[in-house]
Protein backbone atom coordinates (compact mmCIF):
# COMPACT_ATOMS: atom_id res chain seq x y z
CA UNK A 1 0.00 0.00 0.00
CA UNK A 2 1.23 3.47 -1.07
CA UNK A 3 1.53 5.93 1.72
CA UNK A 4 0.06 9.27 0.53
CA UNK A 5 2.13 12.74 1.88
CA UNK A 6 1.69 16.12 0.79
CA UNK A 7 4.43 16.96 -1.71
CA UNK A 8 2.87 20.96 -1.73
CA UNK A 9 2.67 22.44 2.41
CA UNK A 10 -1.02 23.06 3.11
CA UNK A 11 -2.18 26.11 4.30
CA UNK A 12 -4.81 24.63 7.06
CA UNK A 13 -6.79 28.56 6.67
CA UNK A 14 -7.67 27.44 3.21
CA UNK A 15 -11.03 25.61 2.26
CA UNK A 16 -11.67 21.81 1.67
CA UNK A 17 -10.89 21.02 -1.66
CA UNK A 18 -14.64 19.80 -3.44
CA UNK A 19 -13.94 17.74 -6.25
CA UNK A 20 -17.82 17.65 -8.24
CA UNK A 21 -18.06 14.49 -11.09
CA UNK A 22 -20.76 13.94 -13.59
CA UNK A 23 -21.43 10.69 -14.77
CA UNK A 24 -23.92 8.65 -16.61
CA UNK A 25 -25.76 6.24 -14.23
CA UNK A 26 -25.32 2.77 -14.13
CA UNK A 27 -21.29 2.35 -12.28
CA UNK A 28 -21.05 0.20 -9.50
CA UNK A 29 -20.76 1.19 -6.05
CA UNK A 30 -17.40 -0.48 -5.81
CA UNK A 31 -16.78 1.47 -9.17
CA UNK A 32 -18.09 5.04 -7.46
CA UNK A 33 -16.18 4.41 -4.54
CA UNK A 34 -12.69 3.97 -6.54
CA UNK A 35 -13.36 6.95 -8.78
CA UNK A 36 -13.76 8.91 -5.27
CA UNK A 37 -10.54 7.38 -3.71
CA UNK A 38 -8.54 7.72 -6.84
CA UNK A 39 -9.66 10.98 -7.15
CA UNK A 40 -8.90 12.30 -3.03
CA UNK A 41 -5.02 10.39 -4.00
CA UNK A 42 -4.76 13.16 -6.63
CA UNK A 43 -5.68 16.04 -4.81
CA UNK A 44 -3.77 15.14 -2.07
CA UNK A 45 -0.92 14.18 -3.89
CA UNK A 46 -1.58 17.69 -6.61
CA UNK A 47 -1.94 20.47 -3.73
CA UNK A 48 -1.06 18.99 -0.71
CA UNK A 49 -4.47 19.05 1.01
CA UNK A 50 -5.03 16.45 4.04
CA UNK A 51 -7.16 13.38 3.37
CA UNK A 52 -9.38 14.30 5.92
CA UNK A 53 -10.21 17.86 4.15
CA UNK A 54 -11.16 16.42 0.56
CA UNK A 55 -14.50 15.97 -0.30
CA UNK A 56 -16.12 14.05 -3.54
CA UNK A 57 -19.29 14.88 -4.82
CA UNK A 58 -20.31 12.27 -7.71
CA UNK A 59 -23.24 13.46 -9.68
CA UNK A 60 -25.23 10.60 -11.35
CA UNK A 61 -27.28 11.60 -14.65
CA UNK A 62 -28.99 9.40 -17.22
CA UNK A 63 -26.86 9.39 -20.37
CA UNK A 64 -29.46 11.57 -22.09
CA UNK A 65 -28.49 14.43 -19.68
CA UNK A 66 -25.00 14.22 -21.00
CA UNK A 67 -24.81 16.18 -24.52
CA UNK A 68 -21.70 16.29 -26.83
CA UNK A 69 -21.99 17.56 -30.36
CA UNK A 70 -25.36 18.54 -29.77
CA UNK A 71 -26.38 14.48 -29.45
CA UNK A 72 -27.44 13.23 -26.30
CA UNK A 73 -24.98 10.45 -25.34
CA UNK A 74 -26.31 7.02 -24.58
CA UNK A 75 -27.27 5.08 -20.82
CA UNK A 76 -24.06 4.04 -20.16
CA UNK A 77 -22.68 0.21 -21.01
CA UNK A 78 -19.85 -1.37 -19.23
CA UNK A 79 -17.15 -2.30 -22.28
CA UNK A 80 -17.88 -5.63 -21.90
CA UNK A 81 -21.43 -5.04 -23.15
CA UNK A 82 -20.52 -2.61 -25.85
CA UNK A 83 -18.73 -5.16 -27.12
CA UNK A 84 -21.12 -7.25 -27.88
Amino acid sequence: MTTLRPVIPYAKEQSMPIIQCDIREGRTPEQKQALARELTRVVHETIGAPIEYIYVLIRETPGSHHVKGGVALPPYAPPEEIQR
